[in-house]
């Protein structure tokens, strides 16, 4: 079994996309290396705990994020209460995963600093999932996710920026703009102090930047996309391109 995460993109939309997402970001000297050490352990541990996890790794940057999705927040608290001990996950999971690293110290060629935890929750209202998108089937195949963190700006409060993101959505359904784009907010940590993640996916950077051209060429000629962005009440703080690996 490749993974359970792969069972999202079979049942319904809550098991599509997570509704809760557990990130722990890292740093290594040697990402590429460390990002195959964490599939591995993310393999094994999606079999023992029967929750979903994966990868991404941030292109040119040697940064790391290890997810965990759940349906709600009891299973978190769960799966983390049930993780420590003799008797936890954890240390099955570190036994499975040591046949394959058996190395005194399997760390030591990629030297793995983490950095942090955060909790992100999706916002299925605001995200874009156009109904022509299967997402059972075109989500597997789409690997190259474009992060970009938002933040309200100081004169407007969040149901600005939610009406505006909702004008959006329905001016790129007039533009008949196909795309898929997710919305999570930050319930704990997060980035750059960022009130929205808005995740834009597409099966490669190359097909991404090819479409996101085509969109914009779109919106650059209509009035009504004009009006909405004269008011913009939202900064876009950062962004992080990578790929996810599951």
């Amino acid at each position: 079994m490749r993974k359970l995460f792969l069972l999202l993109f079979t049942v319904s939309l809550s098991a599509q996309l997570p509704n809760f997402v557990e990130v722990n970001e890292f740093t290594s000297d040697d990402s590429t290396k460390w990002v195959e050490m964490l599939n591995d352990w993310s393999d094994i541990e999606s079999e023992v705990t029967g929750y979903q996890s994966f990868v991404l790794e941030v292109m040119s940057l040697n940064k790391v994020y290890f997810c965990r999705g759940y349906e709600d927040m009891n299973q978190l608290a769960d799966n983390n209460a049930t993780r420590w001990g003799d008797d936890g996950w954890n240390q099955k999971v570190w036994d499975q995963w040591k046949k394959k690293y058996p190395e005194e110290n399997p760390f030591e060629s990629v030297n793995p600093n983490f950095v942090m935890n955060h909790v992100f929750a999706f916002n299925p209202d605001l995200s874009y999932i156009p109904e022509s998108i299967d997402l059972a089937s075109d989500l597997p195949k789409m690997r190259f996710r474009r992060n970009v963190f938002l933040d309200i700006k100081s004169d407007f409060e969040w149901g600005d920026a939610y009406n505006q993101l909702k004008a959006v959505q329905e001016n790129d359904k007039k533009l008949e703009n196909i795309y898929l784009s997710l919305i999570y907010q930050p319930m704990f940590g997060g980035f750059d102090n960022a009130d929205f993640l808005l995740i834009v996916i597409d099966e490669s950077r190359q097909k991404y930047f090819e479409n996101l051209a085509i969109r914009d060429g779109k919106r650059e000629n209509d009035s009504d996309f004009k009006e909405i962005m004269s008011n913009n009440v939202l900064n876009w703080i950062n962004e992080e391109q990578m790929m996810i690996h599951y």
